[in-house]
């Protein structure tokens, strides 16, 4: 008799506050073989989830977001943990204060929070708004001394296919 119960897809949401790098562990996880999508509306993520995922899924979801609340990111993430056909997992990025506020300062780039104060006001605002969620993680990681490299690295350790290729060649 055999099991033909097909294996949970893997899905992983990304967050944390601005600056703390989930654009960059977007990517990384793209180059891992998950379809990554940032900055996707929250009423939008049940139609993505729907029926059979071709391959894994990772999806970034900040303030930024047209309908971000918290309690709506916190009910997504009890209604994807129910689901047996998806294996969702939340991973929080975060940064001490200093380095946000250097990394905005390196950037000249404004708080999406603070459009029109100094960032460490909009990077408090966000680190309030964001406590629940964090508290929520099932995988936490502060990547203040991390560079994009070291970020990868973790995020290929965590998330990565043991048995898949982790590089590749382009020959011109």
């Amino acid at each position: 008799m055999s099991n033909d119960t097909p294996k949970p897809q893997k899905l992983i949401v990304v967050s944390g506050p601005s600056g703390a790098g989930r654009s960059t562990a977007i990517n990384v996880l793209e180059d891992l073989g998950f379809e990554a999508i940032d900055n996707v509306p929250l009423t939008l993520l049940p139609r993505l989830t729907d029926g059979e995922l071709p391959r894994p899924l990772a999806i970034g979801l900040d303030v930024r977001n047209r309908d971000f609340t918290v309690s709506g990111v916190s009910d997504l993430m009890t209604q994807l943990h129910l689901r047996a056909d998806i294996d969702a997992q939340f991973l929080f990025l975060e940064a001490g204060e200093d380095t946000l506020v250097r990394r905005y300062s390196e950037t000249r780039r404004r708080h999406p929070l603070a459009p029109d104060e100094p960032a460490i006001q909009g990077i408090r605002r966000e680190a309030d708004l964001l406590t629940p969620l964090r508290q929520q993680a099932d995988f936490l990681l502060d990547t203040s001394d991390m560079s994009p490299h070291d970020l990868k690295a973790h995020l290929t350790d965590w998330f990565g296919d043991r048995g898949a290729a982790l590089f590749g060649i382009s020959l011109q």
